[in-house]
Formats: C-alpha cells, sequence, structure tokens
C-alpha cells in the first residue's frame, strides 16, 4: 500500500498547490531532487569528468531500476534526452526508403506525427493513419486490414496526451509480431502510471519520458530497444557512446541499446531518473495504478454530476488523465481561473490532436491529470470551484 502521507511529505509542491497536471509535469519527491542536487555539486567541487567517474554505481542504477519497472534486461534501456528523440532515434534506425509503409492512429502525439509527415515530405515514406472507434480506441481489425508487404512500422501511442484512453498495445503488439513488423510504442502518458510487462508486450521499441507519471527530472527519456528483435538496427547519428573506431576507416556499433545514446549527456538528470524509477518500484506498479484510477473515477463521477460538463473519456478502465469541457466557457478561460485559485490543470488544444479532438470536440479541451499523491479532499475542492465559475 502507499502511505500517501509520507509519499506527500516527500513532495513538497503538496503544501502550496492543487497539482492536476502530472501528464504534464508531475510533482518530484525529495529522493530524487536531491540525487540531481548532489550531483550537481559534486561536478561543481571536483570537476565533470571526475564526478562522472565517482557517480558510475549511481549511473548503473538507471539502468538496472528501469529495467525492472519494465520487466526487460538492463542492455535493453538507453538513456535519452527526451521520449521525442528516443522515438525519431528509433524510427530512423529502420533505415526507411521511399516507398516504405508505416501505420499510426489518430491519437498519435503530435511530436510524433510531425515527424512522420517530415518524412513524408522529405523521403517519400507513406504511412496510414488509423481512424479510432467511436470509443476512442485503435480497432485491431481495422489494423489488420491495413498491413501491406510495404509496412515497415507500427506506430502507436499507449495513452494519448489530449486524452486518457488506454490502448490495447498487447494485443496491437502479438499483431505486429505475428507479421514480423516493428512496432514503436510511445508509453510517454503510461510509464509510471501503469505496470508494463515488456515480456508480456512483445514490441520492438518503447520510449518514456522522465517528468510525467515517473516524477523525475525534466530533459529526461529513455527508450527500450529489445535485443531479440532490434540488434541489426543502427541509429541515425553515432558517436564514442554508441560505437567504437576500431581502425582508421572502421567502426563497430553497440549490440546493446546503449548505441542509441549520446556521450554528452546531462549525466545529473539521469541520476534523478534512476532514482525515481527506484522510487516507482519501491512503491509497487500495481499500487500506483490502483490508487490513481480510483481518483480518476471519483474525478469523472464528480464532473458528470455537474451541468454543462461534459468528459471525453469514453472507456474503462481510466487512466489518470481525464479531459473535459464546460458548455460556454473557453477552456482557456476555466483553466486561467484554476490556476487563480491554486490548481494546475492544462489545455489539450485541437492544433497539437488534428486528427482526434477535431473529431469530438468544438474547441480546445481542459486536462486534469492526477496522481497517487494526490487525495480525495482535492477533487472535492476541484469539482466545487468549477461549479462555481
Amino acid at each position: 500500500m502507499i502511505d500517501l502521507e509520507t509519499v506527500r511529505a516527500e513532495t513538497p509542491g503538496c503544501d502550496n498547490i492543487l497539482h492536476f497536471n502530472n501528464a504534464g509535469c508531475a510533482l518530484s519527491p525529495h529522493p530524487v531532487i536531491d540525487s540531481v542536487i548532489s550531483h550537481l555539486q559534486l561536478e561543481q567541487r571536483i570537476g565533470g569528468y571526475e564526478a562522472a567517474s565517482q557517480a558510475e554505481k549511481e549511473v548503473a542504477n538507471f539502468y538496472t531500476q528501469l529495467a525492472q519497472l519494465l520487466n526487460c534486461e538492463s542492455s535493453e534501456i538507453a538513456f535519452m534526452e527526451s521520449a521525442t528523440r528516443a522515438w525519431q532515434s528509433a524510427l530512423l534506425s529502420l533505415d526507411l526508403k521511399a516507398g516504405d509503409e508505416i501505420i499510426t492512429a489518430g491519437n498519435e502525439y503530435v511530436g510524433n506525427y510531425l515527424s512522420l509527415l517530415a518524412l513524408a515530405r522529405h523521403r517519400g515514406i507513406r504511412f496510414q493513419t488509423l481512424a479510432l472507434g467511436a470509443d476512442g480506441l485503435i480497432k485491431t481489425e481495422e489494423l489488420e486490414n491495413q498491413l501491406s508487404t510495404k509496412t515497415r512500422a507500427i506506430v502507436v501511442t499507449h495513452i494519448a496526451s489530449q486524452r486518457g484512453d488506454i490502448q490495447d498495445i498487447k494485443a496491437i503488439a502479438e499483431i505486429a509480431r505475428s507479421e514480423g513488423i516493428c512496432l514503436l510504442v510511445d508509453a510517454c502518458q503510461s510509464v509510471g502510471q501503469l505496470p508494463l510487462d515488456l515480456q508480456e508486450i512483445k514490441c520492438d521499441f518503447l520510449c518514456g519520458t522522465g517528468r510525467k507519471y515517473l516524477r523525475g527530472p525534466r530533459g529526461t527519456g529513455f527508450l527500450f530497444a529489445r535485443n531479440q528483435s532490434t540488434a541489426s538496427f543502427i541509429p541515425p547519428v553515432l558517436d564514442l557512446q554508441s560505437a567504437s573506431w576500431d581502425a582508421a576507416e572502421s567502426f563497430t556499433v553497440k549490440k546493446s541499446a546503449g548505441r542509441f545514446e549520446s556521450f554528452e549527456r546531462n549525466l545529473a538528470g539521469q541520476i534523478g531518473l534512476g532514482r525515481a524509477a527506484e522510487y516507482a518500484n519501491a512503491l509497487g506498479m500495481t499500487h500506483i495504478a490502483a490508487r490513481i484510477q480510483s481518483l480518476a473515477e471519483k474525478l469523472v463521477t464528480g464532473l458528470q454530476s455537474l451541468h454543462r460538463i461534459q468528459v471525453h473519456e469514453l472507456t474503462e478502465p481510466r487512466s489518470g488523465i481525464v479531459t473535459f469541457s464546460k458548455t460556454g466557457t473557453a477552456a482557456g478561460a476555466l483553466q486561467s481561473h484554476l490556476h487563480q485559485q491554486g490548481i494546475n490543470t492544462s489545455i489539450s488544444k485541437k492544433n497539437n490532436a488534428r486528427l482526434d479532438l477535431d473529431r469530438e470536440t468544438q474547441g480546445d479541451v481542459i486536462r486534469a491529470s492526477l496522481h497517487y499523491y494526490n487525495t480525495s479532499s482535492e477533487i472535492e475542492r476541484f469539482i466545487q470551484v468549477i461549479d462555481h465559475f
């Protein structure tokens, strides 16, 4: 079980604000921030390279803890500056050519979709975008119908940034695996929120960020690259971290996921992300997921009791992301009012979700995203503030 009093005491922001913007950037606990500051201070005292040598154990902890969190090998984990860079590096390692096809879906993250548009424009890549069902979910039968001999990759987002519906990535992975097609999963909103067992979810790549539900530092992310299926995939950019210079005109690329890493990276951030994963592992992902789901259900019930409120998630089980609109009220105005009351939320903008929100809503929507350190009393206050606006 989660000791709510302890985790809130270790989260200073809980004393000052009502933070319902965890899908944007969660509040980091003391152990994470302390580990980052400690390494930066060590660099200040003895120098960056020397601090890196002394911190080998702390850096190794990043790989150990992420591997435990995801149930994979530590050699399958790479530290990345962001999930977007991880996603791009993974996809480009397929060495895509003109005419190759990629399948994605209408809930894809804006940064990923822009990358697909750029690949289509500059490399002649073709991509199919699956329309979501009326329930907001990817239909596996539609996915199977779109596959062809030219399909090189399937790219899907587990939980979208703009809406909190949870996609069945295990079923999608089974389809991709049976057809020998690479599957890249964006787990930015699910890692740290839901249990992810990569022995059961047979994707080839999975990326995530540190700043959201993992409660890690900003400017950190990771890439999982399955040893069995991706070892021959070469990243688009190499340096001395990802390859060795064997002779004047020859080099060898690492076999591990470390081939996707850069030598120059935020080492303090990497240590902090490892500590964040350790924190989640200690609490237990099943406990974390159960508490977040319980809070989300309470929030949805409260919102649905109000007049002129529409909740946009259509499926269960629920994630911690709840989006809603208030008839006759602009999302920006409502968010501003909430902020004035000491409540953090965010806005899911239509221009960042052209194929999803354009289909479902008349404008931008408010996104409230809950974490396990939030409370029922915070939800009650949130509902009251909205009701009186």
